[in-house]
């Protein structure tokens, strides 16, 4: 049966141009997807060049499967975490490995399927879990059942919210009266969409005008949490480094600020030399240069690209060369 999957790999001529992948080859796309980047990779590093592909979302991972399968045993696909990504690739006995990808996106297929909770725009469970397999938290269970203050901090370190207090607080009056009346049923993304601009004293009729929807951040805030997404992104990161080869190469694709600062922090430390003070003797930090910056710049979409797939906008695209 043909696995339907709807997503457009954004950043993929850069992606390639800044991996450099070459006939046989090996590289790591830690987010798979539907395999759009690992297809271009497979294709570069052909005869025998091999992939080694990670995803949480079954869903991905059977379309993966279906969209590669012409590579046949050149590609391993794990539907599980990139934060087991060490471990993983010593278990596959994976090496020689010249580039690794990490697209932080969340995928159109997500956005687009109402029964995954993921978009306000819809009216299916606020569920927000990227493998409801393996994962037991839903974004249902932070708003209906954590205290007040662990949703205020949610909402202002995942959501940057500057009013995450007085938001929380009345979400949590709210909740009370949905709780009373539906009687545990399940809390529709819709329900808690006008829950939010009732709190906010937002009308519907004005959404217009704002140019970012006024729930974008706290659904942000709630996918965060539920996926521990950040801090995902800071094991895996000296993981990669650690397991690429020598002038292998880490491209890492953030669509929003809280991830784009680790990814930048992180670089920004890997670059560090020894920080002991000029007078010491001999160097006791022991700290080296692990990695050399390739793009000065953070690489963004073209114009043309935005046009074709508008979700790109927000992209940002950072690569960094082993030492």
């Amino acid at each position: 049966m043909s696995i339907s999957y709807s997503h457009l790999s954004v950043l993929s001529e850069e992606v390639i141009k800044y991996l450099k992948p070459r006939n046989d080859q090996n590289y790591v796309d830690c987010t798979l997807g539907g395999g759009g980047h690992a297809s271009k990779i497979l294709e570069s590093t052909k005869p025998n060049g091999k992939l080694l592909g990670f995803d949480l979302d079954p869903h991905a991972c059977q379309a993966a499967k279906q969209n590669l399968g012409k590579y046949k045993d050149r590609v391993i696909i794990l539907c599980q975490s990139y934060v087991h990504l060490k471990k993983e690739v010593e278990k596959n006995n994976f090496k020689n490995i010249s580039g690794i990808l990490l697209d932080l996106g969340l995928s159109s297929d997500h956005i687009d399927k109402a029964d995954r909770g993921f978009s306000f725009k819809d009216h299916g469970s606020l569920d927000m879990r990227f493998n409801p397999e393996k994962q037991t938290l839903t974004a249902s269970d932070i708003v209906l059942s954590w205290p007040e203050d662990k949703i205020t901090n949610i909402l202002r370190e995942y959501g940057e919210i500057k009013q995450a207090k007085s938001l929380a607080k009345g979400l949590v009056t709210w909740r009370k009266e949905f709780v009373k009346q539906k009687q545990k049923k399940a809390l529709l993304t819709s329900v808690f969409n006008s829950a939010i601009l009732r709190i906010l004293g937002i009308k519907e009729s004005s959404l217009k005008k704002y140019r970012i929807h006024p729930a974008t951040r706290i659904f942000q805030s709630l996918r965060i949490a539920v996926n521990s997404e950040l801090d995902n992104i800071k094991k895996v990161l000296p993981q990669a480094i650690d397991i690429l080869e020598p002038g292998g190469r880490l491209a890492v694709i953030s669509f929003h600020s809280l991830e784009d600062r680790i990814v930048k922090h992180y670089f920004k430390q890997a670059i560090k030399a020894c920080t002991c003070p000029p007078s010491a003797p001999v160097c006791s930090c022991q700290i080296k240069v692990k990695i050399k910056i390739k793009t000065k710049k953070a690489i963004k979409p073209s114009q043309a690209e935005v046009a074709r797939n508008p979700r790109s906008r927000s992209a940002i695209l950072r690569v960094v060369e082993k030492l």
